[in-house]
């Protein structure tokens, strides 16, 4: 098969709405507002803009991927919270991640859509204000020429070379109307009170291309003037001490209001 060449399409999804109690009705009201959750009336089906020959696949999120993608967080949140990143200052209470399943799982009724739409609401009972990162990655050749570790850093990395366009001046205070280069991913996985990431992934075969979705779900967003983080010397404002492996983020104990 002749190489049909490479895109990658990256978009970011920030979300203020009411919250979601977890192992309750994802339909009530108090959930989202007038916006409807992603896990209403939700069957778990792929779309019916899914492709059925061949039927696409819900990526299994190993423990080894899920431990890419946490300490692939963690790993770029430890350069910029020490001040390792060029441009940028080092950070005063930057959470590390970890993982949550409830994130993942409605992450996984995101990419089930085969097409790269936000919800309109995902947020949990935990996480009243989660954000979202999507990617999407064809390919073309076999499937199976790309794996799946590949693509979870392909997407990361996507993500993350937006700190080029971003500047420190956005950082202290996330910017309104904005039109610049697309900063919405790199703001995400910096912000300081992502203390949790959720992600799923789908791949499928459409018109003879590959198709990698990847959505990461966050447990809160960045809200217009609002700090992506507090600069300082690095961890000096972790009221639990820092973390074991990644000495300028905040222990897993840290505790953060929303």
């Amino acid at each position: 098969m002749a190489h049909l060449g490479v895109f990658q399409k990256v978009f970011l999804f920030t979300l203020g709405a009411a919250f979601v109690v977890a192992d309750t009705d994802y339909c009530s009201s108090s959930l989202c507002g007038s916006s409807q959750h992603i896990a209403c009336e939700n069957s778990g089906d792929w779309s019916s803009a899914c492709p059925t020959s061949p039927a696409p696949i819900a990526v299994d999120i190993t423990p080894q991927l899920k431990n890419q993608i946490f300490r692939g967080h963690n790993f770029r949140r430890q350069r910029l919270a020490s001040g390792n990143l060029p441009g940028f200052e080092p950070a005063a209470r930057m959470a590390s991640v970890r993982w949550s399943e409830e994130l993942a799982q409605l992450a996984a009724l995101n990419v089930k859509q085969c097409e790269m739409q936000h919800d309109a609401c995902h947020n949990t009972d935990q996480f009243k204000a989660s954000g979202q990162n999507l990617a999407m990655i064809g390919y073309g050749g076999d499937q199976s020429s790309k794996t799946d570790k590949e693509l979870v850093t392909q997407s990361l990395t996507m993500w993350w070379s937006e700190h080029k366009d971003t500047t420190m001046a956005q950082i202290n205070e996330y910017p309104s109307n904005y039109n610049g280069p697309p900063i919405g991913h790199f703001t995400a996985m910096a912000q300081e009170k992502n203390t949790h990431v959720g992600c799923a992934a789908a791949r499928y075969i459409q018109n003879n291309m590959n198709y990698w979705l990847f959505a990461c779900n966050y447990a809160t967003t960045n809200f217009i003037g609002q700090p992506v983080y507090t600069a300082g010397p690095s961890a000096s404002e972790c009221t639990k001490g820092t973390h074991k492996n990644f000495d300028a983020l905040c222990k897993v104990s840290e505790v953060y209001d929303r």
